[in-house]
């Protein structure tokens, strides 16, 4: 094991019942989901702390890691503010993966100031409405630009200097405090499909970075899909996007993997979910 390398996860349930994505209730999927993913983590590494919420904490606290309660409000369009809370109580370095993470193989993490997944394509469709949005209000924001062109995906985001993690903490609570005072006006976007959290986590800090100069390094180094899905398979790094980790399949083999590979810990969070009389 690398007893070196922090790995922490962050995880609130009330987004996941809450019909984020238009989606229904994922609650269920997602503790199983959660489970196999720091269970893969818990193979190379050592130091692992999972933060979540009260009612997740129900079908989670037995896992072999640290299970560490934190307050999170209940607003399922800010659903990553969980990630937020979490690095933000963080004093030394450390690296935070999604819970839709799947690490299969040993990764030795290694980098500077600060690392990433990858670089994310198609900045046109996913950002750019959304950055000009907030651009109408972030002019104030020493850090931000109107135009980046690029934005950098969060599946993994650690820090080995914790004030620039910090600096990113500060940036995303004002741009945080710009969607929730223009709310209702970024609502036409949001019936069309648009993500603020996609923009107030990683297209800001991409501009933060760039306003400071500093090149994270990126765990998929390359610049196409293609490319990163062949680097992403020989590291044995798999993350499942978006809603395509609800996929029926998918879902399934998520269960079946938890219940193969780790059976005893698929009995006990099988065993926590009917004792919350959670569908199963």
């Amino acid at each position: 094991m690398n007893k070196t390398q922090r790995i922490i996860y962050s995880l609130n349930a009330y987004p996941l019942s809450n019909n984020r994505w238009s989606q229904g209730n994922k609650l269920k999927e997602t503790i199983y989901m959660t489970a196999l993913s720091v269970l893969y983590s818990h193979l190379w590494y050592e130091d692992i702390e999972l933060y979540v919420d009260e009612i997740a904490y129900k079908f989670l606290y037995m896992l072999p890691c640290r299970v560490t309660k934190i307050d999170i409000e209940n607003n399922k369009e800010l659903w990553m503010k969980s990630k937020i809370h979490a690095l933000e109580v963080q004093d030394k370095p450390f690296i935070h993966l999604d819970t839709d993470v799947f690490i299969t193989k040993k990764i030795d993490f290694k980098f500077n100031q600060c690392i990433i997944e990858r670089r994310e394509g198609q900045y046109g469709f996913h950002y750019r409405k959304q950055v000009e949005f907030f651009s109408k209000h972030a002019s104030h924001l020493s850090h931000w630009h109107n135009d980046l062109g690029y934005s950098f995906n969060c599946g993994i985001i650690g820090f080995n200097d914790m004030d620039l993690k910090n600096k990113f903490i500060n940036a995303y609570y004002e741009l945080e405090e710009i969607y929730t005072k223009h709310r209702s006006s970024f609502l036409p976007l949001k019936q069309i499909g648009y993500e603020p959290c996609i923009v107030i986590e990683q297209y800001n800090l991409a501009c933060l970075l760039a306003y400071n100069n500093i090149k994270p390094t990126k765990l998929l180094n390359g610049t196409t899909i293609k490319k990163q899905s062949e680097i992403s398979k020989k590291i044995g790094y798999n993350h499942l996007y978006g809603v395509s980790k609800y996929q029926k399949n998918i879902v399934s083999e998520i269960e079946h993997q938890l219940f193969n590979i780790f059976p005893y810990w698929y009995a006990q969070v099988k065993i926590a979910l009917e004792e919350q009389k959670i569908a199963i």
